[in-house]
């Protein structure tokens, strides 16, 4: 971290989860951990649907941040369906490992796209991969992990997952992980 990055807040938008889905989630992660090693596995109270990753930027951006995510909340409700698993870039070769979180009408890709376009506005720089709704589950620690084929009930049946509001997270990296806190919260417009 530099000089300039002390004085800044590292922060991303994204989708809370329910208790439920949250249990589901975290269960899923750990039947996994039996079968994938070498990977750093995400605390449950950690776990989230990431829409855009801003990285630093100076607490008077804050306020800039949390009106796009009120601009952007038009697109609530969403009703997404957790469930499945893969990793990125690919199941054979993954550095990431995430559990699926998509809706039918595909309203979260329409409130991303949103996002994106209003933090451009605010100077932050598009995400070039395409976005594909997902909650983090693992990290590979060293080099990427083959995911195992044919572990499909190590899911169990996908769950729903009713999303009413926008947050904006604060994220602190430590050596035992990252520790997120809520700045800011945006929730249905009425």
């Amino acid at each position: 971290m530099n000089a300039d990055s002390e004085t800044k807040t590292r922060v991303f938008m994204g989708l809370s989860l329910s208790p439920e889905v949250r249990r589901y989630v975290a269960d899923v992660a750990q039947n996994l951990s039996r079968l994938v090693q070498e990977v750093r596995w995400v605390a449950p109270e950690n776990l989230h649907v990431t829409l855009k990753f801003i990285g630093y930027c100076g607490e008077d951006r804050l306020a800039g941040l949390v009106e796009v995510m009120r601009e952007s909340s038009r697109y609530l409700p969403l009703v997404l369906k957790v469930g499945g698993f893969g990793g990125f870039p690919s199941q054979g070769s993954a550095r990431v490992i995430w559990v699926g979180a998509e809706d039918e009408d595909r309203r979260i890709n329409e409130l991303h796209r949103l996002l994106e376009r209003g933090v451009e506005k605010l100077g932050f720089p598009r995400e070039k991969r395409s976005y594909t709704p997902h909650i983090t589950v693992g990290r590979a620690k060293k080099k990427p992990v083959r995911l195992p084929t044919g572990i499909d009930g190590v899911v169990g049946p996908e769950k729903t997952l009713r999303v009413e509001d926008i947050v904006l997270y604060r994220s602190v990296l430590k050596k035992t992980g990252a520790e997120y806190s809520v700045i800011g919260r945006v929730g249905i417009q009425q």
